[in-house]
């Protein structure tokens, strides 16, 4: 991949994958905001696409996307709705979601997965945490009344100060051709199976 449109260019994530393309991948990046993306014609000359937009115009922008049979990468989660989400998958659609975690974690790692920090995101507190509740293999405790950050997956204590490598690492892998399609749907099930375990 040589040319990168990044739709929700202006956000915090989205600044973050137009820096890791140009100073890692060496890859022209186009910028887009979601509102300007079917105002220009050379979003069809791009080679792949990351969507770095809200949550709510993720699945809205991946099926826009669909339709030029390239690589999609997108922000997490893809959807709430996990059964539109098994129906996109089931397509051929080239389709990867960000999963820094598993860049800077011990795949061989055994034991429970822990997270707590009183900071979240805009999606809710454990689908914030998609990626950690989708590698856990064991017992998964989520919670966000801690002042310091504490991550733990499959017993492997994380430090915050290399999910920076994490991202430029999974960036990069995608470009060169790493996918985790497969992963994805499983990740979203054990979010919803998680939430309505603890909240019952």
């Amino acid at each position: 991949m040589k040319k990168i449109a990044v739709i929700g260019a202006k956000g915090n994530m989205g600044q973050r994958y137009c820096l890791i393309l140009e100073k890692y991948c060496s890859c022209e990046v186009v910028k887009y905001d979601i509102d300007s993306l079917l105002l220009f014609d050379d979003i069809t000359k791009c080679d792949g696409f990351i969507i770095a937009t809200p949550t709510d115009h993720h699945f809205e922008m991946i099926k826009i996307l669909q339709g030029f049979n390239k690589p999609i990468f997108c922000e997490k989660p893809i959807t709430k709705d996990v059964d539109a989400l098994k129906s996109l998958l089931e397509s051929d659609i080239d389709l990867s979601m960000i999963n820094q975690y598993e860049f800077i974690t011990d795949k061989e790692a055994e034991g429970d997965t822990y997270y707590n920090y009183f900071k979240t995101g805009n999606d809710g507190l454990y689908w914030d945490c998609i990626n950690i509740i989708g590698l856990a293999k064991g017992n998964v405790t989520i919670a966000n009344d801690s002042l310091i950050w504490d991550c733990k997956i499959n017993g492997q204590r994380l430090s915050i100060n290399k999910m920076d490598y994490g991202y430029i690492r999974n960036i990069v892998a995608w470009v060169k051709g790493w996918r985790n399609k497969d992963y994805i749907l499983g990740a979203h099930k054990k979010v919803v199976e998680l939430y309505d375990k603890t909240t019952k």
